[in-house]
């Protein structure tokens, strides 16, 4: 059976319309970014050794297909579902592009917040918290 996310917004985040996966969006802002998040599970045989380095690993391949790709910013630590890498660059398409990958050393949950056009750095913040707020419940 899949878990169910724990995703606590900030004030003003509200769920996109018709999202096939879960995605949000700063309602203050008519140009926001979409906030996604995604789940996979560890179902069977060896469990997989992630630690921050891997997780930052898999957050730069992810991001790796942002065409224009510059500024690269990569960060690891602790959060609500354990531990948590992330990368976030700039580029010419989207404008920005940042991946988290959560893991409780079984499970890992992904999410990505992805602007078309430059983000309020508030928004930024924002993200950032929701993303490493999140969990199962």
């Amino acid at each position: 059976m899949t878990p169910k996310l724990r995703i606590r917004l900030r004030p003003g985040w509200q769920p996109a319309e018709n999202p096939a996966i879960p995605t949000y969006k700063r309602s203050a802002s008519t140009d926001s970014g979409a906030l996604q998040f995604s789940i996979a599970q560890f179902r069977h045989g060896t469990a997989p050794n992630a630690t921050e380095q891997t997780l930052v690993a898999m957050c730069e391949k992810l991001t790796s297909s942002v065409r224009g790709r510059r500024e690269v910013a990569s960060a690891s630590g602790t959060c609500d579902f354990g531990i948590y890498g992330t990368a976030a660059v700039q580029g010419g398409a989207p404008v920005r592009f940042q991946a988290w990958v959560l893991s409780n050393g079984r499970e890992f949950i992904l999410v990505t917040h992805t602007c078309g056009s430059a983000p309020d750095p508030e928004e930024v913040r924002e993200a950032t918290e929701i993303a490493l707020m999140t969990g199962f419940g």
